[in-house]
């Protein structure tokens, strides 16, 4: 073989690995880039909501980045944001740092609530379809100051029904804390609704 020929079959080779090295690099980049949350909507430093999407993961979270901007209520204090995945909402009626948010997993509707000024013994959570008829539920506490809502909108005795996502419904969810008393429970103020679409 010439000189010139193995000069050719390296620097082929040196060009080879530098491109082995460089695509990886240049694939992960590409791939942040479409996955990285638009900087406008992330909710500023001191935003409750941007606080707890930021300590769950940020855009790694079960909420997925955000889709609109925080927005405050009109005719009532707290504020609301909605992500890829669910809906976070700032409800002080409940505690100032009361924060209740929806996200999807799954075939399950998570429902949480946390941040609540003052310790319950138990919660009632109230959800609804599309503005339907709401059903009520009593929940345990995770803590005195916050709990846990799991259900599976689309599933019934163990089967799953499904319309192959030509139909979208929207499940709301509401959340009040109780105490038990001697002659029935005494209840505080239902939360600020939450709420989630689904594709069905």
């Amino acid at each position: 073989m010439s000189r010139t020929s193995r000069s050719l079959l390296g620097l082929a080779a040196a060009v080879a690995t530098a491109a082995a090295v460089v695509a990886p690099a240049t694939a992960a980049r590409a791939a942040t880039a479409r996955t990285a949350c638009d900087a406008s909507l992330v909710a500023p430093a001191g935003s409750l909501i941007g606080g707890l999407w930021r300590s769950n993961g940020g855009q790694s979270s079960v909420y997925g980045c955000p889709v609109t901007k925080e927005y405050g209520y009109p005719d009532k204090q707290g504020s609301w944001q909605r992500f890829r995945n669910g809906k976070i909402v700032w409800s002080p009626n409940l505690g100032g740092g009361t924060l209740v948010r929806v996200y999807g997993k799954g075939q399950n509707i998570v429902f949480k609530w946390s941040g609540l000024g003052r310790d319950w013994d138990f919660f009632n959570v109230r959800w609804s379809k599309d503005g339907g008829r709401a059903t009520q539920v009593q929940v345990r506490r995770l803590t005195p100051w916050s709990g846990q809502y799991v259900m599976s909108p689309y599933v019934k005795d163990g089967i799953g029904t499904t319309t192959n996502g030509h139909e979208v419904n929207r499940f709301a969810f509401v959340v009040q804390g109780c105490d038990r008393g001697t002659f029935g429970s005494d209840c505080g103020p239902w939360s600020i609704p939450t709420s989630i679409d689904l594709a069905h």
